[in-house]
């Protein structure tokens, strides 16, 4: 490469600067390719210590309600069950041992599964913190979600905390409660319970939200001076028949399994994916269709099948979906829509990749299966079994390897 820096061309620029450079990187994508331009470039930045996204997982025992648990960790989907520290020789505050969602980078942590005392959002990279009051009812601990990055300029001091706070083990029923920064406690929706989040999405001042048995909701997040408080419930919708017709369910075979709301990557489209299983050749597949939704405000949901993704992938697990970038994040494939098994059976697999284009399925091995492929008869499966996975993680920054 010649003409960047003076007479020795780019292979020349100070290790320093390029140091500084490569720390800046928003895609691992990047970090890769500029491991590839020489070896004065290789040697002077640090290479990824693992690529992003991640499943985050816990074990049986913990996994209480909606708290992943105390020994929640981090895996790479594919690699031979490898298994991720992302916090960069920093831990997590002390004292807060119990992990309770993955918002937009940051991991919601709380001091025990049961009626938590203390509620913080910390940020792995930068290692910043952010105090929440605690829950006013007695209960397990909730699920966090974020309609902002507290760290982004566009987001404050505009950003939200919603917590969906389970009323049993199984977490039937459960209560949205709602929080700025700088309110001195949290406030309840004024509806009723509703059933257990599958999926939730934050789209043009909206949360959408899709609980067990086909129930989508939208709250109204727009706040101004003459906002209510807090945010209402104004749409409520019975997705199941509107899936079944536009995935033809009335074929033979097939049957409808979740239905998961996605954000798309160009912050336009507000996407439904919905997952059915189908029989094929003496066995069941599950199955991925993603639609545009159209749902404005005097009329029904409106489907339109989206068959291509464009270079895009969606991540679906407990609650937090991501739309991701296969050219960004070169650990995920392009159009794709990978499923994490999050309903606290065992499986052999824990994940499952779906081609839109093949209409066909990957599954992902659990990583106790991705090397020694123990069998029922070892006695080895229940007991590594008891890692389960619970959604995606991605840190808001590639995660370098410290030199």
């Amino acid at each position: 490469m010649d003409g960047g820096a003076g007479d020795g061309g780019w292979s020349t620029l100070p290790a320093d600067l390029l140091g500084e450079v490569s720390g800046r990187l928003s895609s691992d994508a990047d970090v890769l390719h500029i491991h590839q331009v020489c070896a004065h470039w290789r040697t002077s930045t640090a290479p990824l210590a693992a690529a992003r996204p991640w499943i985050v997982a816990g074990h049986e025992t913990s996994r209480i309600a909606s708290a992943i648990g105390e020994d929640y960790s981090f895996w790479l989907p594919h690699g031979g069950g490898q298994r991720i520290i992302p916090c960069s020789g920093d831990a997590p505050p002390a004292g807060l041992p119990y992990c309770c969602g993955t918002p937009r980078g940051w991991l919601a942590l709380a001091d025990a599964p049961r009626s938590p005392t203390r509620l913080v959002l910390w940020e792995p990279v930068s290692k910043a913190e952010i105090a929440m009051p605690p829950l006013p009812r007695a209960g397990f601990a909730p699920q966090i979600f974020l309609s902002g990055d507290p760290l982004a300029a566009s987001a404050s001091p505009g950003w939200m905390a919603i917590a969906s706070q389970p009323f049993s083990v199984a977490g039937k029923w459960q209560t949205l409660f709602f929080w700025r920064p700088g309110d001195a406690a949290w406030t309840p929706q004024r509806e009723p319970p509703m059933d257990r989040i599958d999926s939730a999405a934050f789209h043009g001042g909206f949360f959408y939200l899709t609980v067990r048995y086909w129930y989508l909701h939208a709250y109204d997040l727009r706040h101004d001076a003459d906002a209510p408080w807090p945010p209402p419930r104004v749409r409520s919708t019975f997705v199941y028949l509107d899936a079944d017709r536009a995935c033809e369910l009335s074929r033979q075979g097939r049957s409808l399994r979740a239905a998961h709301v996605v954000a798309a990557a160009d912050g336009v489209d507000l996407l439904l994916a919905v997952l059915y299983w189908e029989c094929r050749r003496r066995s069941v597949q599950t199955v991925a269709k993603v639609f545009r939704m159209e749902w404005a405000a005097a009329a029904d949901l409106e489907l339109s099948p989206v068959t291509d993704l464009g270079e895009h992938a969606l991540l679906l697990g407990c609650g937090d979906a991501l739309a991701l970038s296969a050219a960004e994040f070169p650990a995920i494939r392009r159009n794709r829509v990978y499923f994490v098994e999050h309903d606290k059976a065992p499986h052999r697999h824990w994940a499952i990749a779906m081609d839109l284009e093949a209409n066909a399925s990957e599954l992902i091995p659990h990583p106790q299966f991705q090397e020694d492929e123990p069998s029922e008869e070892d006695g080895k499966c229940a007991a590594d079994h008891s890692l389960l996975p619970y959604s995606w993680f991605c840190l808001k920054q590639p995660f370098f390897k410290h030199k």
